[in-house]
């Protein structure tokens, strides 16, 4: 029998198996995506979650990697409204750290590896789990992806045992049985919907397009924020004299163009940037999914799966990774002493719920900010703004968006 059984190969999942497998336990992870997507929705790292990172033993790959943001620079086109510094949010870690999602869990994936060979199970899709006395029992179809980890979609074959799309031979059932399962398969969660546990949603009117443009602005390692009468424009350092750029839209673009996303730059910022220096663009949508329970018997829901919240701000990963550092607290000895942690694990329930309501309200908060306004309203939010960034309550600010009241 495993300890813990992770259904998901993200940067949450990854980072709780490398977790769990440092400190001796048997992890085995399914990921039912034959290879990872290569897409970096997220980037910032938060000093509380390299705090998580330390312990599954990449914080230090991953800080020697990423840009470091030091302070964060609100203003309008014309004038800087204030500057938020992060120096005093930990003394570990006194930035924010900004990789791309997808190399965040190549570093995971190969930390898991090298505890673990074989322990990540590409290809393998869940189909159900059934609670027993000493464990879970899981099942599911192993479709082996082709060489190299090429192939498409993951998935269960279909009727009749069709042969795999990426190798040709015939997908094969497989179970295992351990003494945890733990859900971190995304907002779509398989495992949350076979708990039947419900996770209402609430969708917001406010709509994106992302990028990755050369930096031409001169601002360096700076995270810099246009609280503009159009609507807010955000951009993050990336490595490799990369800059991320957010903007916030009238309406949902379905294949934005880097020309459109400069275009909106430029008119609103007065910036100008490079289209055809363009790696990465995407468009998105918000909204808002709390489980209504992360833990049912012997399984808990974790990141995504339990809570999904608005990316403005920077939150979500880093609140998958702060659940995991949690509950890695509760599983460790429980696989040690083969129990039931039932007090522990309904006061991790209840910790991690109130802190992603608490996430999601910041979240919300965030993007009231950035909302496009004029008149007295922007002439007020710019003076309360200023006052605030320019007295001692900035360190306070600096804190909540580093996520310290979150642990």
């Amino acid at each position: 029998m495993r300890d813990v059984l992770i259904v998901g190969a993200g940067a949450v999942g990854l980072a709780l198996a490398a977790r769990l497998l440092d400190a001796g336990l048997d992890v085995v992870v399914w990921e039912r995506r034959p290879a990872p997507t290569g897409l970096s929705r997220a980037i910032g790292i938060h000093a509380p979650a390299l705090d998580v990172l330390a312990e599954a033993g990449v914080a230090q790959q991953v800080v020697d990697e990423a840009v470091l943001v030091r302070q964060g620079i609100a203003r309008t086109r014309d004038r800087v409204l204030g500057v938020v510094p992060f120096d005093g949010v930990s003394p570990r870690f006194p930035f924010v750290a900004t990789l791309p999602q997808a190399r965040t869990e190549e570093i995971l994936h190969a930390r898991v590896e090298a505890l673990s060979p074989g322990s990540v199970r590409r290809g393998t899709t869940l189909l159900s789990l059934v609670e027993e006395r000493d464990g879970v029992r899981v099942t599911g179809i192993f479709d082996e992806p082709g060489a190299g980890g090429a192939g498409g979609a993951g998935g269960a074959a279909g009727a009749g045992g069709a042969p795999s799309t990426s190798t040709g031979t015939p997908p094969s059932a497989v179970e295992e049985t351990a003494r945890f399962v733990v859900a971190a398969d995304g907002s779509r969660s398989t495992v949350r919907d076979l708990l039947g546990i419900t996770a209402p949603v609430r969708s917001y009117p406010d709509t994106y397009v992302m990028a990755d443009l050369l930096d031409t602005t001169g601002a360096g390692s700076d995270a810099v924020i246009h609280l503009e009468r159009d609507g807010v424009v955000e951009s993050f350092p990336l490595p490799g004299d990369l800059r991320r750029w957010v903007v916030r839209t009238d309406a949902r673009v379905v294949d934005p163009t880097p020309e459109q996303l400069a275009a909106v730059v430029e008119h609103r910022t007065g910036v100008p940037v490079d289209p055809s220096t363009c790696s990465m663009i995407s468009s998105f949508t918000v909204r808002r999914r709390l489980a209504d329970r992360t833990v049912q018997g012997r399984t808990i829901l974790l990141g995504d799966a339990a809570h999904e919240i608005s990316p403005i701000g920077g939150q979500g990963m880093n609140l998958g990774w702060l659940d995991a550092g949690r509950l890695a607290q509760v599983l460790i000895p429980a696989a040690r002493t083969g129990t039931v942690p039932t007090e522990a694990l309904a006061r991790f329930d209840a910790a991690r719920r109130r802190r992603a309501r608490w996430a999601a309200r910041q979240a919300e908060a965030n993007m009231a900010l950035g909302r496009p306004t004029s008149g007295t309203a922007a002439s007020g939010r710019d003076v309360l703004l200023t006052g605030a960034l320019r007295s001692p309550a900035r360190g306070m600010l600096a804190s909540v968006y580093a996520m310290r009241l979150l642990r």
